[in-house]
């Protein structure tokens, strides 16, 4: 069976969690001497708490020449870290017949007591392709311990792999060179997702132009690394961007906009979910005012001046009035001021409504007697103050001229009558 495995297996000792170091397992023709690789470890978390769980991915980065099998031992801390799992990918890159990769005899395997894990695999039986280009090698699932600490992820390039590895032909037979090793620490809290604010509104008019954006802010309010990807369950919300990775500390902005074009007058509600540690919920209001057409302002008028009586005694009351109409669509003030004889006399402020009109009403009176001048808002009048003279009554000046008649009228009566008198003695 190993010697099957060396006679059709271009294999490489690929140390891929972070100092990997490949070591052919097929014999010199398959390995394709003077092919360049390399490989790096990418955990996808720096930093992580007590008791949390991670991935390793092993990458082989392509430079030139081709490769048919790899190989793999990584070292761990077994203080700091426990390997959970390892996957291997289902087809390996670019297979013109879409082989799957045999695994080797025992592979894969975990030892969380001396912190080791081991894998490895190769093209099967009769295939005669080679890989030529970068490809994720194994995913390794891990989970931090309560302890403290560094641990470096490293491939050890001098251990055995499994009980199917050939002879070794060189410490960097494939020129394997090109290595990037990684660390994980452990401890601190877990990462812990945050958002400002936790609600939002939107105002917006029916048929109108969409209300501004806001911003929500994601952030890690703990150690370790975080990822995050946003939901939301209204087809008139929309985000930017929807997911990403945040370390401690750190903070990124997502803008929220809403689309109201083909929506009615109404109030909607909405909830932005953020899965993340914890996952959050944001709600979100939206209020459409509906789109009333738009209203005229007040249009005021002034006409109907009025003046009664036109002649008064000294001391009697003028009733003046005007008429104040409002033919807009909104309600107006006017303030109606009285001016006689161009002297400011008095002033009413009214408030008219819609369609409407209202009677302004002042009153006067005067002692002196005279004719005077009445001026509102344009439209002027008189009235008369009469004088009363010996009388006592509102004669007036016709009043007068009869009454000096009938005194001279009288007089001549009784002249006449004396003269008759004095001839018939």
């Amino acid at each position: 069976m190993i010697k099957v495995w060396r006679f059709l297996s271009v294999s490489i000792v690929l140390a891929v969690v972070l100092g990997l170091m490949m070591v052919p397992v097929v014999p010199n023709a398959l390995a394709r001497p003077g092919s360049e690789w390399g490989f790096e470890i990418q955990p996808s978390a720096t930093t992580v708490g007590f008791n949390e769980t991670f991935t390793v991915n092993a990458t082989v980065t392509w430079f030139e020449g081709g490769i048919a099998g790899a190989s793999m031992h990584l070292d761990f801390d077994p203080t700091l870290l426990e390997c959970t799992g390892i996957t291997i990918p289902s087809t390996l890159p670019n297979p013109p017949d879409s082989s799957i990769p045999d695994r080797g005899p025992g592979m894969p395997v975990i030892n969380n007591t001396a912190g080791y894990v081991e894998d490895g695999y190769s093209t099967p039986l009769g295939a005669t392709y080679y890989i030529y280009q970068t490809f994720v090698y194994a995913t390794i699932e891990f989970k931090s311990k309560s302890n403290e600490g560094t641990c470096n992820l490293t491939f050890n390039k001098t251990a055995g792999v499994g009980t199917w590895v050939a002879d070794s032909m060189g410490d960097d037979y494939l020129n394997w060179a090109r290595v990037v090793n990684g660390t994980v620490k452990v401890g601190g809290p877990p990462p812990t997702i945050s958002v400002s604010p936790d609600n939002l509104t939107f105002n917006a008019i029916e048929a109108g132009e969409n209300p501004p954006d806001q911003t929500l802010e994601v952030c890690n309010s703990e150690s370790g690394t975080l990822d995050w990807s946003l939901t939301d369950n209204a087809g008139w919300l929309s985000e930017n961007p929807m997911s990403g990775s945040l370390g401690a500390d750190e903070c990124e902005g997502v803008t929220v906009s809403v689309d109201v074009t083909v929506m009615a007058a109404g109030d909607y509600s909405a909830t932005i979910t953020i899965t993340g540690s914890p996952t959050v919920t944001i709600a979100v209001s939206l209020h459409i005012e509906s789109a009333a057409p738009p209203v005229e302002p007040a249009n005021l008028s002034v006409s109907g001046l009025s003046i009664s009586p036109h002649q008064v005694n000294p001391g009697e009351e003028v009733t003046i009035s005007i008429n104040v109409a409002n033919t807009g669509g909104e309600t107006g003030s006017y303030n109606a001021i009285l001016y006689i004889n161009s002297v400011l006399e008095d002033s009413q402020s009214v408030s008219v409504a819609p369609g409407m009109t209202k009677n302004v009403i002042f009153t006067v009176s005067k002692s002196d007697a005279g004719v005077y001048d009445v001026l509102i808002a344009g439209q002027s009048g008189q009235f008369e103050v009469v004088s009363t003279g010996w009388f006592g009554g509102g004669l007036g000046t016709g009043g007068i001229v009869a009454i000096v008649v009938i005194v001279i009228v009288l007089i001549v009566v009784l002249v006449f009558v004396l003269r008759r008198a004095r001839r018939a003695i």
